[in-house]
């Protein structure tokens, strides 16, 4: 197993559209991949994790959203993941990013969202139905499969501040 650096907005690996799991990916490397995004996830501390925010350019997310009691009952490692339905129902969250270090925004998101993907060992197709908390990591990790993270969410002001204050820091760091 291994730590992944995760990499912060803005970046260009996280502007893009990720690309699918070609069918002769999966098997051993590709789960060991998926674990590796899990140990990550777990050490940031965080809930989810896409695979562009660990400079993977492939259609891969992680969550697991019990708590620290809890961790790992309700682990997924998803390849290839789709929304294949979604309620009309929308709850508002607030949600923050291990890309985007000390951001929190309030976004609404669908209450359910009914999930298909493949498994990372043998491609075997899968199905889930989330909800509320759950639902929004889903959402919130497919966002980065589409090149799309909180800041391109947010409102022009609150995303430009965001962005002086990292320059800011950035500076310095560098002198």
């Amino acid at each position: 197993m291994a730590l992944l650096d995760i990499i912060t907005a803005p970046h260009p690996l996280l502007e893009g559209r990720a690309r699918e799991v070609r069918p002769d990916e999966f098997g051993e490397q590709l789960a060991q991949r998926v674990s590796d995004m899990a140990e990550t996830m777990y050490a940031a501390p965080g809930v989810g994790l896409a695979a562009p925010q660990v400079s993977d350019p492939r259609q891969i997310i992680v969550l697991d959203p019990g708590d620290n009691e809890q961790r790992g009952n309700r682990f997924f490692g998803l390849v290839n993941p789709r929304i294949v339905e979604r309620s009309s129902r929308t709850i508002p969250w607030m949600e923050t990013c291990l890309s985007v270090p000390d951001f929190e925004i309030e976004l609404q998101r669908h209450f359910r969202v009914v999930v298909e993907w493949q498994a990372p060992l043998d491609g075997s197709m899968q199905r889930e139905a989330f909800e509320e908390y759950e639902s929004v990591i889903v959402q919130h990790e497919l966002d980065h499969l589409d090149g799309t993270v909180l800041l391109d969410r947010a409102s022009r002001f609150k995303r430009s501040r965001y962005l002086r204050r990292i320059a800011k820091t950035k500076k310095r760091v560098l002198v």
